[in-house]
């Protein structure tokens, strides 16, 4: 009787795969909670809050910007809806 192997994906050491996400420290995660609890009370509550978002934002630089933002639109494509009913 024939046995088959199958072989496994090896990874070298220090090899990070394109699709992982980058764990954020956790300063930027408070400012990532911050602003999606900022966007959820201008959903909800209708209120204007552009510039608190703006405000907070503006401390972080370039690289840290760029996660954060990475991290919004991640959440934010979790929270849409599967089907959206046409008008």
């Amino acid at each position: 009787m024939a046995t088959a192997t199958l072989a496994a994906p090896r990874f070298e050491i220090g090899a990070v795969a394109m699709n992982q996400p980058k764990q954020l420290r956790p300063d930027l995660q408070e400012v990532v909670a911050d602003i999606l609890a900022l966007k959820a009370m201008e959903r909800n509550e209708r209120f204007i809050t552009h510039k608190a978002q703006r405000e907070i934002l503006n401390k972080l630089n370039a690289d840290d910007l760029a996660a954060v933002a990475r991290a919004i639109a991640a959440a934010d494509k979790q929270q849409q809806p599967i089907y959206q009913r046409n008008k």
